[in-house]
Formats: C-alpha cells, sequence, structure tokens
C-alpha cells in the first residue's frame, strides 16, 4: 500500500500543481499498477479524479534512439541510474555507458508514450489526501535515496514539524552510519538528503554548508570497502551542479572561508586528498571541467593506491 500512496500522491500533486495528466502518465512510473490506465481507473474510483475518462493507449511508434541522441540528453549520473536498475557494469567513459544502456532504452520494457483522452479533475477527496500527505512532497524532493516505507513510519512516529522531522531523520540515518561498519556512502547519502531539506525550507546556506561537506568527505572518506568503491564516484555530479547553483544563487563570489570552515567542521582525521587540492579541484568542477575525467584523475592520484583495490 506505501508504494500505491506514493504513486498517488505523485500523480495527484503533479494534477495539482498544472501538469497535463499526458505528460504525467508517459513518465510510465506507476508504482504497484501494471499501467497508465489502471493508475488512473483506480484514482476515478477511489473518488479522487472526477469526470470524463476516454480511451488510454500506448503507441508503438517510438523511434530507436541513436547512441548520439542518448548522450545528448543524458548525464553520465543519469545513465549510471538506468544501468544501476538494470543490473549492469557502471564504469567506464560516457560513450562506453551510452553503448551499454542503448539496449536498455531501445528494448522492449522502454517507457511507450501514451495517447489519453481524459478530463479529469481532483475532488475534494484528493485535496485532502494531499494535504495530509504533504510530507511526500519533501521526501521526493530531498530523502528519495531512503526507503519510502521506513519514512512514512518515522513520519508517523513524529510530533515535530515537516522540516524538522526530516532533519531529524536524516541525523539519525547519519549517527547510525557513523557506527556501522561499510556505511559510507549511507552516510553521504544522508549529508545530500539533509542539504536538500534545508534546500526545500528555502535555507539555501545551510544547504551550501551540507553540501560542501558532502563534497569535501566524497574526497575524504571516512572509510571505503571494495564493494562501495567499485560503484564509488569520488566527484558527484549532482553534488557539483547544486554547488554550482547555489553559490550562483547567493551571488557567492568566493567560496575559500566557507570551505575552510566546513573543513575544519568535518573533522578529517585521515586525509586522503589534501586540503589545498580539495579546494582547487571544485573550483575547477564548479568552473566547468569534465567529472568524470576529474574522477579519473582523482582515482589514480589519490585512491587507487591508497585503497589498494
Amino acid at each position: 500500500m506505501s508504494e500505491q500512496k506514493l504513486e498517488i500522491f505523485n500523480v495527484l500533486n503533479f494534477l495539482n500543481n498544472g501538469y497535463e495528466l499526458e505528460d504525467i502518465l508517459n513518465e510510465g512510473q506507476f508504482g504497484t499498477f501494471p499501467s497508465a490506465e489502471e493508475c488512473i481507473k483506480y484514482m476515478v474510483e477511489e473518488g479522487y479524479l472526477e469526470g470524463e475518462l476516454g480511451e488510454i493507449a500506448a503507441s508503438d511508434d517510438n523511434e530507436e534512439l541513436t547512441a548520439e541522441a542518448v548522450s545528448k540528453k543524458y548525464t553520465v549520473a543519469e545513465l549510471k541510474d538506468i544501468l544501476r536498475e538494470n543490473g549492469l557494469k557502471v564504469s567506464g567513459k560516457k560513450q562506453e555507458l551510452v553503448e551499454r544502456v542503448l539496449p536498455v532504452l531501445n528494448g522492449d520494457d522502454a517507457p511507450q508514450d501514451t495517447q489519453i483522452s481524459a478530463d479529469l479533475k481532483l475532488t475534494d477527496k484528493a485535496q485532502e489526501f494531499l494535504k495530509e500527505n504533504e510530507w511526500i512532497d519533501l521526501y521526493m524532493f530531498a530523502l528519495v535515496a531512503f526507503r519510502f516505507e521506513d519514512y512514512e513510519t518515522y513520519v508517523a512516529s513524529s510530533n515535530d514539524g515537516m522540516v524538522e522531522t526530516a532533519l531529524k531523520f536524516c541525523d539519525e540515518i547519519l549517527s547510525r552510519a557513523l557506527m556501522i561498519p561499510n556505511q559510507f556512502l549511507v552516510f553521504i547519502d544522508a549529508l545530500s538528503a539533509k542539504a536538500h531539506v534545508y534546500a526545500y525550507d528555502g535555507d539555501y546556506d545551510s544547504f551550501l554548508d551540507y553540501d560542501l561537506q558532502r563534497y569535501i568527505l566524497g574526497l575524504n572518506p571516512i572509510t571505503l570497502d571494495a564493494q562501495s568503491y567499485a560503484r564509488y564516484d569520488v566527484i558527484n555530479e549532482a553534488n557539483i551542479i547544486n554547488l554550482r547553483n547555489v553559490v550562483e544563487k547567493l551571488k557567492i563570489g568566493g567560496l575559500k572561508k566557507r570551505f575552510d570552515k566546513i573543513w575544519a567542521k568535518s573533522n578529517i582525521h585521515n586525509t586522503t586528498v589534501p586540503k589545498k587540492t580539495c579546494y582547487k579541484i571544485l573550483q575547477r568542477a564548479l568552473d566547468g571541467a569534465d567529472i568524470e575525467e576529474l574522477n579519473f584523475d582523482v582515482r589514480e592520484k589519490y585512491f587507487n593506491k591508497k585503497f589498494g583495490f
């Protein structure tokens, strides 16, 4: 039921924010529902949507994607996500990832465009559902790295406000990750999640601090086992994009003082990439250097020998 609840919220929330039903359903994510048709029929039958529901049919006239089109459409991080979801290797340069992902995107399981004839609107029940489950919007914005069922249970047991609950959830994950071996990837995911909770609340100063810490610790991991290292991006592309966007938003001319403050706060006892070098790499990344090449160079110079993998 939790996955179904999440999907119902997402569809209703997008509709409530002015998105077209066709655009929502073409994303092809229906949780426990087998198809777009079943998802919408359920919401009509349960009283979340009302109006005329016409025929829903999937078209099969999609053109096959080319390697060039895929390379332009997807970032390295997005390609790796698709490969992980399909149990495929995520190592290699971008062109290798593109070639590996092409059969997946052009296969029988690739999402098809959906042709929909529907004139539906949200009911009072839908509006109440959205209001009661507003926390799901925050979950989708900041906490999707963690299981929805776990966060749903946590919210149900909390008496705090939506943002404070999310921050405490992140803090508990951070504390546990420090005490359990080989949980460094969970730790930095929680740092990133906490940063995004602050961004959701409009606190971009705090967002910048936590995302900077995520960058610094990414280059100076507390611990890293062989299995984690095999799928580890030392410099996370999404992290760099977020930092760049917030630096521009806050009109920060120089990051050096803030970087120094966050480095000190991070209590790094076992340096992998020296502080001065770490900052220089950050500047190069923010200035638009190729993240994949930076990752390769940093791994070769600082990580491979140290971790012995």
